[in-house]
């Protein structure tokens, strides 16, 4: 027996507190079970919150064209509007349609300088996924003179230096944790591949910081002699420079979380889980 109101409660409390697996199941029970525009987007929201934007796209998309109930107050239907819309983008954002994105945003009229300072950064993101940097940059700018304490400055790195940076962490590494990193190719890229995202429906984030594909070496061990000749078993990582730059504060931080990136990816090619990396430190 699913409880909607309470539950709705706990999924705007596991929302705010940044809970995520909380949020996606408490997003999946209520799914079927609300009914209200805002209870609906309410849900989605949790599923972007979760990590699952395409499953808030689906259900932000069957809201299309549904009007705000008559009974609401004319300033509370058009704030539900405007967080439809926004919820909207950031699931199309999220699943690797960012000119969508910016479509559903364009009607979309910030209220008070916050806000509009989230909105600019937000705009950044698209247009630097669909290749126009320097657009890009012009929002980050504008994101960052209107709130610098929520949307600072973006320290940026070449990726010249990004190798530079990696070499000396793989340095750092124990002797036997560099062996078996000598074999995984590290690769620096800017973003996330587009055709990426919308194949894994958000699984791959546009922000996502870095990548581990392959199969691990728990998994290799269990493959038989005749498998490993016939699966490919090369693994690779991918770090995404620009997202980790936007992450990061000031350069000194940038290294760290470049640093704890690739140990992140590399303890998922020992064959760690997320829970395991998450214990040992590497996240």
């Amino acid at each position: 027996m699913v409880d909607s109101e309470s539950d709705l409660e706990k999924l705007r409390n596991a929302v705010e507190d940044g809970d995520v697996n909380r949020s996606l199941a408490l997003a999946k029970l209520l799914r079927s079970n609300v009914s209200r525009m805002d209870e609906m987007i309410l849900v989605a929201t949790g599923f972007l919150a979760g990590g699952s934007p395409f499953d808030a796209l689906k259900l932000l998309e069957s809201l299309a064209g549904t009007p705000v109930a008559s009974d609401l107050p004319q300033n509370r239907a058009q704030e539900l509007e405007q967080l439809l819309k926004v919820r909207l983008a950031e699931a199309l954002y999220s699943t690797g349609d960012p000119r969508g994105a910016l479509e559903s945003l364009q009607s979309v009229t910030p209220s008070g300088v916050q806000e509009t300072s989230d909105r600019e950064y937000f705009i950044g993101l698209c247009q630097d996924h669909l290749g126009e940097l320097a657009l890009a940059e012009a929002h980050f700018e504008r994101a960052a003179r209107l709130d610098p304490l929520r949307n600072p400055p973006i320290p940026s790195i070449s990726e010249r230096e990004a190798h530079l940076l990696v070499s000396e962490v793989i340095e750092e590494l124990p002797e036997p944790l560099r062996k078996s990193l000598a074999e995984v190719p590290v690769m620096i890229e800017d973003l996330p591949d587009r055709k990426l995202i919308v194949e894994t429906r958000g699984e791959v984030h546009p922000d996502t910081l870095g990548l581990y594909s392959g199969i691990n070496l728990v998994d290799r061990s269990h493959l038989e002699v005749g498998d490993i000749g016939e699966i490919p078993t090369g693994a690779s990582i991918r770090i995404y420079r620009r997202n980790l730059e936007r992450i990061s504060q000031d350069r000194e931080e940038l290294r760290s979380e470049i640093r704890i990136t690739l140990l992140h990816e590399f303890g998922h090619h020992l064959g760690l889980d997320e829970d395991d990396v998450d214990r040992l430190g590497l996240s």
